[in-house]
C-alpha cells in the first residue's frame, strides 16, 4: 500500500477540495502556522513576546495565527518556527519514476513509521 502525502489528499486538504491551484502550498503553510502556534504556547509567550522572537509585528503575527498567511511564504514561516528553536530539516530523496514527488511535514518527535 502506498502512503499519500496528505497535502495531495483531498479528504485531508481542503484547498484541493475548494480547487485552489496552489492547494498543495496552503497546506503546507497551515501545518507550520498550526506548528507555530503550538510553539508559542509552549514557551508560554505572549503574541508581543513571540513576534519580538521572530522578527514580526504582533498584528503581523496575530493575522498569521487567524489564518490569514497567504502573503506569508514557507521560507519566513519556517524562519519563524526556527527563531522559536525548532529545527527544520528538508529532506530530497531520490525521484521515482512515473511518480510525482511530494513534501511533507513531519513532527520530528514522532518516529517514523
Amino acid at each position: 500500500m502506498t502512503k499519500s502525502s496528505a497535502a495531495k489528499d483531498p479528504t485531508r486538504n481542503v484547498w484541493l477540495q475548494l480547487g485552489f491551484p496552489d492547494a498543495e502550498e496552503h497546506f503546507l503553510k497551515a501545518e507550520l502556522v498550526l506548528r507555530l502556534d503550538k510553539a508559542i504556547k509552549a514557551l508560554h509567550l505572549t503574541q508581543r513576546d513571540a513576534a519580538r522572537r521572530i522578527g514580526a509585528t504582533q498584528p503581523e503575527l496575530s493575522k498569521i495565527l487567524n489564518g490569514k498567511f497567504t502573503e506569508a511564504s514557507l521560507e519566513r514561516l519556517m524562519r519563524f518556527l526556527a527563531a522559536l528553536g525548532h529545527t527544520i530539516e528538508i529532506k530530497i530523496g531520490a525521484a521515482r519514476s512515473k511518480q510525482a514527488g511530494a513534501v511533507i511535514v513531519r513532527d520530528g518527535r514522532r518516529s517514523a513509521a
